[in-house]
């Protein structure tokens, strides 16, 4: 089995996402209301991303305790198909150590403060994850009164030791 650290990943610049990645990232830039506001998940048109479906997911901002938790709407079936514990209506402290909880929770509360979305290419920080060698994927901010981030979109592909990206 080929170490994480010595995956070749072809014809893909290690300081730019992914083309699929890319193109959410164009589309969510896309949904802004107005100059300045962040857009909602109610902007969010299914029907543009057919083949994109499968490796989103969404989590919603739960607030009022004494931090943010984070709370799995929307699971895509290749998040599923790889091994993610991920399931809607789990919150990510919840998952116990098949998550890096630190990374997890440093991540989603960056876009949260942030406001900007965040993008990462590296080894999974979710464990049980079948055949993956690398993990690529960004967090984009959503609020549906354009400030206050309720919802974070992520997206995530798997690079699995064959090479193919899922």
């Amino acid at each position: 089995m080929p170490s994480r650290t010595n995956i070749v990943i072809p014809n893909l610049p290690t300081d730019q996402p992914h083309p699929r990645l890319a193109r959410l990232i164009e589309y969510w830039r896309g949904l802004e209301p107005e100059p300045g506001l962040l857009p909602g998940r109610s902007r969010i048109d299914p029907m543009r991303l057919p083949d994109l479906l499968p490796n989103l997911w969404l989590v919603d901002v739960v607030r009022g305790e004494q931090r943010l938790r984070y709370r799995y709407r929307l699971v895509g079936d290749a998040l599923i198909d790889a091994g993610a514990p991920f399931r809607k209506g789990l919150i990510v402290d919840e998952m116990g150590d098949v998550i890096d909880q630190q990374a997890a929770h440093a991540a989603l509360d960056g876009v949260v403060n942030t406001h900007q979305p965040d993008w990462r290419r590296g080894a999974p920080i979710v464990s049980h994850l079948k055949f993956v060698s690398l993990l690529e994927r960004v967090l984009l901010p959503l609020a549906e009164d354009g400030r206050t981030v309720d919802c974070i979109l992520g997206m995530s592909l798997f690079y699995l030791m064959d090479g193919k990206v899922h």
